[in-house]
């Protein structure tokens, strides 16, 4: 059938492929492949082979995919899975072949992504993962080359192992609104440069493309975990949660983990630039605002919170109660001083006013006064308070300028005879 130009396989309950099923003429003119609402127990090696146009996989189950599923395809312009469940897969699924655009929509890929599950992609425009459930992605899973954007969205991870993504890319990365569990270290560090596309005026922080690592959660992560390839791109890290009940004490932890990464990335380094010298530090700031990183505020259905307003909110609570302590101490301390004081002070005007001395009066019949220079006694016309207490007795009747007066206290008898 050299004039074939499509095959469509529609509602399929169980569909049996063997061996180079769409083994296609050379002489034949380019064909679009489609498999849509179809069951597959098995998808045999080397089932695809030819000038295949377009593969498109929609609403597909497959029980197993066998090594070389997608091999030996010649001028493809789009691969396409989407809505497929694959249940299990096997290393160098898909091997070696070039495609314009290769996408993996809202599909999942079983428990385990082995180790090169694709091998030696080479895509010239789009990769593309899509909300895609995977299980645990061992390392150098994806082994991709130069695809123009790379696209890694709405997909749950349970687990990912360092070096999982091995993309040597020709423009921006764009890993986003992603769930992992796991994150080992090094996980993202395999997203790299093209280096047949990198200049050295290229690797200026002014001139490299964007790897934007936004809206994504993850649970457990360490040192190294989210480190990325500083000399190819240009990092913009946003809105990541770290999907833990917030702690005061792992917030420093976990943030650290997240930016300080010296020690590890040294390691990597090497191995992955062969030898060239970075040209600027990873440790370069990262642009951060208060939702930068964001924790679980609450056990159970936790609120996204950034780690700044836990912080402002909670974790300096015990230095402002503390605080709030010290105060009341104080102000009770000094209530206390004061209450002291006034006590003390009322005693000590009580016993004085008890050792008060009063004035000696000067005008009452029995007191001398100096009156115009001269000394004698006045008559009790003065409307003066007169204290009948005092007598002041003074001898010939004279006052001198000097005068002491000695109180002395006698018992006064009554006089028995007559003067």
């Amino acid at each position: 059938m050299v004039g074939l130009r499509a095959v469509d396989l529609i509602n399929v309950a169980n569909l049996s492929l063997v061996r180079q099923s769409f083994e296609l003429s050379p002489r034949s003119t380019r064909t679009r492949i489609s498999v849509r609402n179809c069951s597959i127990d098995t998808m045999p090696s080397f089932v695809f082979r030819g000038d295949v146009e377009a593969i498109i996989l929609e609403n597909v189950r497959i029980g197993q995919l066998s090594a070389f599923s997608f091999a030996n395809l010649v001028h493809t312009e789009n691969l396409r899975l989407e809505n497929c469940r694959i249940d299990s897969m096997e290393a160098q699924a898909f091997k070696k072949f070039d495609v314009g655009y290769l996408r993996v929509i809202g599909s999942s890929f079983g428990d385990q992504v082995p180790s090169r599950t694709m091998n030696d992609i080479e895509v010239y425009h789009t990769f593309l993962l899509d909300g895609v459930k995977m299980g645990t992605v061992r390392s150098e899973a994806f082994i991709v080359r130069s695809p123009r954007t790379v696209a890694i969205q709405n997909c749950m991870v349970e687990s990912l192992e360092s070096e999982a993504f091995d993309v040597t890319a020709r423009g921006a990365v764009i890993i986003k609104n992603n769930t992992f569990g796991s994150l080992s270290i090094g996980a993202f560090l395999g997203i790299r440069a093209d280096p047949e596309a990198r200049t050295v005026p290229a690797s200026l922080p002014t001139n490299l493309h964007d790897l934007i690592f936004k809206n994504n959660s993850v649970v457990n992560f360490e040192e190294g975990s989210m480190m990325f390839d500083r000399s190819s791109f240009r990092l913009e890290l946003d809105n990541l949660l770290v999907d833990q009940p917030c702690d005061c004490q792992m917030l420093p932890v976990w943030k650290n983990n997240i930016l300080n990464y010296t020690n590890v990335y040294s390691r990597f380094y090497t191995k992955q630039n062969q030898g060239l010298l970075p040209t600027f530090s990873p440790q370069d700031p990262i642009n951060e605002t208060p939702e930068t990183f964001l924790c679980s505020e609450g056990e159970v259905n936790g609120v996204p919170t950034s780690f700044v307003e836990y912080e402002t909110r909670h974790c300096s609570l015990g230095g402002s109660i503390l605080v709030l302590v010290l105060i009341v101490a104080g102000l009770l301390v000094l209530l206390i001083l004061l209450t002291c004081l006034i006590v003390w002070c009322c005693r000590r005007r009580r016993r004085n006013s008890r050792k008060k001395w009063i004035s000696v009066p000067m005008n009452t019949p029995d007191v001398v006064s100096k009156k115009n220079g001269v000394i004698g006694r006045e008559a009790a016309t003065s409307a003066a308070p007169v204290d009948s207490r005092i007598t002041m007795v003074v001898p010939d009747g004279r006052l001198y300028r000097e005068t002491e007066f000695h109180v002395i206290v006698e018992k006064a008898e009554p006089l028995t005879t007559e003067l």
